[in-house]
C-alpha cells in the first residue's frame, strides 16, 4: 500500500510541510520549514508529527517514479529507526506526485 502524501501550508502555525502518512499504521513522516520571516526559515526539519523537530534531518533524497527515498542524519535515524526511508507515494487532495516532489525539493533546498 502506498503512503499518502500531501503538501500543507499553515500561515496560522507559521510553517509549511510535506506530510507522508501510512494509512495502515498511522505512522507519519513530515518535512517542515518555517514560512519566510520565521525564526528558522532557512532550514528544514523532520518530525513524526508528534515528536520534536530534527533540523537538517534529511541528508539526501531522490525520487524513482512514484517512490521517494530519504537518507536521514543520525538524530532522524534514531527517531524513525532507520537510516533510509523508502516508500511509494499516493498524493492526496488532487495533488500530483510531481507537485509533491517539487515541494519536497523546495523544502529541502
Amino acid at each position: 500500500m502506498a503512503i499518502i502524501a500531501s503538501y500543507e501550508h499553515h500561515p496560522d502555525l507559521g510553517c509549511e510541510a510535506v506530510v507522508f502518512l501510512d494509512p495502515e499504521s498511522d505512522a507519519c513522516f513530515q518535512i517542515q520549514r518555517d514560512l519566510p520571516g520565521g525564526p528558522r526559515a532557512d532550514e528544514h526539519c523532520v518530525t513524526t508529527g508528534a515528536s520534536a523537530p530534527v533540523y537538517g534531518g534529511v541528508l539526501q533524497w531522490r525520487r524513482v517514479a512514484d517512490r521517494f527515498e530519504f537518507a536521514l542524519n543520525r538524530r532522524a535515524t534514531a527517531l524513525f529507526a532507520d537510516e533510509v526511508l523508502s516508500f511509494e507515494v499516493a498524493p492526496a487532495g488532487g495533488q500530483t506526485v510531481d507537485e509533491i516532489a517539487e515541494q519536497v525539493a523546495r523544502l529541502l533546498a
